[in-house]
């Protein structure tokens, strides 16, 4: 007997379902910025900013997993919308700082009351414990650094 493949569902593996979800939350986020003056990626820059105080570069690229040179761009554009500004690092003034301006806390504040409501939509529906998927994709984040630095 054969199977019509169009009723069997492949679920999909441990690449593709983390893109999957990046896809979907991608999706969210556009939703939640949409109107803002910020794309989805800057406002996970500015967030990660807002927690951080400061930050380089170089320790932005890094900590959020993107290269160097879309860090570099979007700081370009980050500070020509007046959401954040450079700074001289005073332990090194071949570098900066990168910190919110006034401006981009507030933006980063009515965005981040749009996007508590859309995350606690989405913990009321989670079928699972939230703090058990968070340690999971700790866990395959921890993995696929070691995997991308060959360590």
């Amino acid at each position: 007997m054969v199977r019509n493949r169009s009723t069997v569902k492949v679920r999909p593996g441990l690449f593709l379902q983390p893109h999957v979800v990046a896809e979907l939350v991608g999706t969210l986020i556009g939703r939640i910025v949409d109107g803002s003056d910020l794309t989805g990626r800057e406002f996970a820059v500015t967030s990660w900013l807002n927690l951080q105080e400061h930050a380089t570069p170089t320790s932005i690229a890094e900590e959020l997993g993107m290269s160097a040179t879309t860090v570099s761009a979007m700081v370009d554009r980050l500070v020509q919308k007046g959401q954040i500004r450079r700074v001289p690092n005073p332990d090194d003034g071949r570098s900066y700082f990168i910190e919110l301006t006034a401006a981009g806390k507030k933006t980063n504040v009515a965005i981040g009351a749009r996007f508590r409501v859309v995350m606690d939509e989405v913990w009321a529906t989670l079928a699972g414990d939230p703090e058990e998927i968070l340690d999971a994709m700790r866990v395959l984040e921890d993995a696929l650094r070691k995997t991308i630095s060959g360590s």
